[in-house]
């Protein structure tokens, strides 16, 4: 017995950790090839197939499918409007979580709906309906020109005015910036809620196989952990001549920094949105989105260089179009990826990545404030719930 023991021990460490690894290996593969439950599956198999992404051609239809369920599904038929049609699919039997696109000649009608429903082998139905039919954008120069036009007038130019109130708030008292970090804290509260809500519908129209709601979670931890990087990163610049290990506040600049990249991710979802719309149809819905959220986010330049009121060296020019350009910038590529490759499983991601990173700001904001002027005082509620009700009423225009 101390034999084997002290054989074990000269063993590499890594070797001895692999051996619970290999056993636990070793019984999956067993299970998979004994199938002890095979005969306990119900009969029919179960099929579930979701519609992932519908795009409109000319007298054409075609359909991103996944298999959402346990079972191969195969498709045996397509009806359109309740009509038997013709159809191509890249893999008639589609595995679990395997993909196929099903392409249907179909001589469709702008602006009216259109039902569709895939028959599989067994009788299912997997249905879609698309409720506005509209051409579907190609990803031509013209168009990816149109779609960062509109995020430039969504999220790039009114973050850009919105840092116009930076010389105001220079000359205010400190009273009045503690009411500004609060009107602050409540418009990216409102935001975060906003990104929340919107992140968890988006999850339930995700393949259930890929779970949503853990994929917005871990968009939402990918942001906390990955902001804390980058608030270390700039603490560590600023000062890099301090004593190792004191622990220091985060400057007003590193603050308006980390606020531009909550926003802009944030903004990146407002982009998703109209670029979906655009790409669905909804050109009315589309135009009262874009003129909404371009009233919507002027107060998002304020809240970037309210922290950088009560700094006592003013920022170079350099930095206000660095902030503008993070908090605005990703409404483009929001933009782009709503109207070209919109999914509803990128879209939780990139949901949580905001909502993330925005709880992530409100509490380094909230740690900055003082308690003379926190929340428990009267200018500090007072700021707080003007900016969640300013957001709310101007969110009423975009509704």
């Amino acid at each position: 017995m101390a034999t084997a023991t002290s054989r074990l021990e000269r063993l590499p460490n890594w070797m001895v950790a692999a051996v619970p690894l290999a056993i636990i290996v070793l019984l999956v593969i067993g299970f998979l090839t004994l199938n002890p439950i095979g005969s306990l599956r119900e009969v029919p198999p179960v099929e579930a197939v979701a519609v992932e992404r519908a795009v409109l051609n000319e007298d054409e239809i075609v359909l991103s499918l996944r298999n959402d369920g346990p079972d191969s599904v195969t498709i045996a038929q397509v009806l359109v409007n309740e009509a038997y049609n013709d159809f191509s699919i890249t893999d008639s039997e589609i595995g679990r979580l395997e993909t196929a696109t099903v392409r249907i000649p179909y001589p469709w009608e702008d602006g009216l709906p259109l039902g569709i429903a895939l028959v599989t082998s067994t009788g299912g139905l997997v249905e879609h309906e698309i409720e506005v039919a509209s051409l579907t954008p190609e990803a031509d120069s013209s168009t990816l020109l149109i779609y960062a036009l509109l995020g430039l007038y969504i999220g790039v130019i009114p973050v850009a005015i919105g840092l116009l109130w930076f010389p105001a708030l220079r000359r205010a008292s400190k009273r009045w910036l503690a009411f500004f970090l609060a009107f602050t804290v409540g418009l990216l509260g409102f935001l975060l809620l906003d990104t929340v809500a919107e992140g968890l519908e988006l999850a339930t129209e995700t393949a259930a196989v890929l779970n949503g709601l853990s994929v917005f979670a871990v968009g939402a931890l990918a942001a906390v952990l990955g902001l804390s990087v980058f608030e270390n990163w700039l603490s560590r610049r600023r000062h890099a001549h301090s004593e190792q290990g004191t622990k220091v506040a985060v400057s007003g600049l590193a603050l308006a920094y980390l606020i531009a990249a909550g926003i802009g991710l944030h903004n990146m979802g407002e982009g998703l949105a109209v670029g979906a719309a655009l790409a669905a149809g909804e050109v009315a819905l589309g135009t009262f989105l874009v003129v909404g959220f371009a009233i919507h986010n002027t107060t998002e330049g304020l809240a970037i260089v309210a922290p950088l009121g009560a700094d006592a060296k003013r920022p170079s020019l350099v930095h206000f179009v660095a902030l503008g350009a993070v908090a605005g910038a990703p409404t483009i590529a929001g933009a782009w990826g709503g109207g070209f490759a919109f999914s509803p499983v990128w879209a939780s991601l990139a949901f949580g990545v905001a909502a993330g990173a925005i709880a992530l700001v409100i509490w380094q904001i909230s740690r900055s404030m003082s308690k003379k002027h926190g929340f428990a005082s009267a200018v500090g509620a007072l700021g707080l719930l003007a900016g969640f009700l300013f957001m709310y009423v101007t969110g009423l225009v975009t509704a």
